[in-house]
């Protein structure tokens, strides 16, 4: 990759960043909360991934020692970015009742998803390390996974707040419990995962 062609990849990002200033001049009083929240959020993270692969570029083409996070955070920073912005667009055109309760069930299948990802994880190490932090981390997840659907909840009683807190605790707890024996069991270890079935 030459100099003037790293260069040439930072015109689109500026012309992205440059059409949001002028949009967002035009649309500030027209924007509800939902979507004066999403659209900005939006672009500045498309913009940024951009900017990041456009430095990384640079960096390549002169010959400097690249910093290789901006390559790795490109697209995942410009998919959420235009996820962000397309809810957000969505939340402008048709009202954010329709778009929250959308949203909400995205965030919720974010939530499920990404803490069966991070305990999964966990479990892996776990079986590698030390083994008797495996139902830890399970249960963790479960508990987890229940204290998201009870903060959903509307509760006019407060013994259900101590419910849902109780939960909350224990499963934070055990999380706690369970990243404490992996520590105990030498996880900063260099090799402590390469070695093991």
């Amino acid at each position: 990759m030459t100099t003037p062609m790293a260069l040439m990849d930072f015109v689109p990002v500026l012309l992205f960043g440059a059409a949001w200033v002028v949009l967002f001049k035009d649309l500030k009083n027209k924007l509800d909360l939902c979507a004066g929240l999403l659209l900005p959020l939006g672009a500045a993270t498309v913009f940024a991934a951009g900017l990041f692969k456009a430095i990384w570029k640079l960096q390549n083409a002169l010959g400097a020692s690249p910093v290789e996070l901006f390559n790795r955070a490109f697209f995942p920073c410009q998919s959420i970015g235009f996820v962000l912005l397309g809810v957000g667009m969505l939340a402008f055109m048709y009202g954010k009742r329709r778009i929250v309760h959308s949203l909400t069930m995205v965030f919720v299948m974010g939530m499920v998803l990404g803490n069966l990802g991070m305990s999964a994880g966990l479990v892996y190490i776990a079986r590698k390390v030390n083994r008797s932090a495996v139902p830890l981390f399970i249960l963790s997840f479960v508990l987890i996974l229940m204290m998201g659907y009870l903060s959903s909840r509307d509760f006019a009683q407060a013994s259900m707040h101590w419910v849902a807190q109780s939960v909350n605790l224990l499963g934070e707890g055990l999380l706690f419990i369970g990243a404490l024996l992996l520590h105990r069991a030498g996880l900063a270890a260099p090799d402590v995962l390469s070695g093991r079935a």
